[in-house]
């Protein structure tokens, strides 16, 4: 059986412009962060200092170099 995982997550940090809670999410190439209240995106290394739970939880499904 083959599972997806999740392609937007919300998370508990505010969006730089307007507060709101940010969603980090995922295409086929790349993982950004995106405010779904005034429809800007940011890019994860702003937000990897600050991660929350839900980032972590998100990322442990994202094949990627963490380093």
């Amino acid at each position: 059986m083959f599972t997806f995982a999740p392609r937007d997550a919300e998370t508990s940090l505010p969006c730089p412009h307007c507060q709101r809670p940010l969603h980090i999410a995922r295409s086929c190439h790349e993982v950004f962060m995106r405010c779904p209240s005034c429809e800007k995106c940011f890019p994860l290394k702003e937000f990897i200092p600050k991660a929350d739970a839900a980032m972590e939880k998100f990322m442990e499904n994202v094949y990627c170099d963490r380093v």
